[in-house]
């Protein structure tokens, strides 16, 4: 499995998990889901030292942001456990402050918005770049790297932001014999 459908799958299990804690926490369930808690740890270790080995920046850098938001949700879900067992707190409906708690779940959304933006972006770059590659070789018979025109395409992603906006695909052509690759708007 390639390291962003791993992280696909991740995204998907926090989020399940943190509806499973959510649950704990409002006084739905009697007991935290500390057992999928570990299952997922080991996940999220075995899916960090896969991206050391990995070549490719825009992996890298999806990993990284999801390990960020995993590390987030997990110290929250830990400190609302231990205030509990020491009875600092109890499970209801104003666990975490209850109703003010919408204002920081409207924030998660955005970060998860986020998190989707570069997993979305990562995987635009790394189909430009496969397509790029594919028509050099066969259309003029050069040899190039795939994580080359990755790292050219990350470069410039803030320049083309501006250009067209955050929802964007690349045209890859051929125009005067040369392979060619242009952002355009979605």
């Amino acid at each position: 499995m390639t390291l962003r459908k791993t992280v696909s799958k991740l995204i998907i299990s926090v989020d399940h998990l943190d509806r499973d804690f959510n649950f704990y926490f409002t006084g739905r369930e009697k007991l935290p889901p500390l057992k999928t808690l570990e299952k997922l740890k080991r996940e999220v270790n075995i899916l960090m030292r896969s991206a050391q080995g990995s070549k490719n920046s825009a992996e890298k850098y999806l990993v990284q942001s999801f390990v960020q938001k995993f590390t987030t949700y997990r110290t929250k879900w830990e400190r609302g456990v231990r205030d509990i067992e020491e009875g600092r707190l109890a499970p209801g409906r104003n666990f975490f402050g209850g109703l003010g708690n919408i204002a920081r779940d409207f924030g998660d959304l955005t970060q998860q918005e986020k998190d989707g933006n570069a997993f979305r972006t990562a995987s635009v770059i790394d189909e430009a770049a496969a397509k790029y590659v594919e028509m050099s070789r066969k259309h003029s018979g050069k040899n190039v790297s795939k994580e080359a025109v990755s790292q050219m395409l990350e470069k410039r992603i803030d320049e083309i932001r501006k250009k067209v906006g955050d929802k964007f695909r690349f045209n890859v052509f051929i125009e005067d014999g040369k392979v060619k690759i242009k952002p355009e708007k979605e």
